[in-house]
């Protein structure tokens, strides 16, 4: 149930990847540019730090 936890609340899914776009957009439009083009990428490096997560989670349960 922890490592389920876990996974719900990451960041690892589309529409968490638009708000920070789009937040960053709101704040400086040339750099809501650039992270809009490593989109994927930032995608990519969120499911690794979820499953790390997960990982650490059942180690400690």
């Amino acid at each position: 149930m922890g490592i389920l936890s876990v996974s719900l609340v990451s960041f690892a899914d589309f529409s968490s990847i638009g708000i920070i776009v789009g937040a960053v957009k709101g704040l400086n439009e040339g750099q809501g540019n650039i992270v809009a083009r490593f989109g994927l990428k930032l995608l990519y490096s969120a499911t690794l730090v979820s499953i790390l997560s997960g990982i650490i989670v059942s180690l400690v349960i």
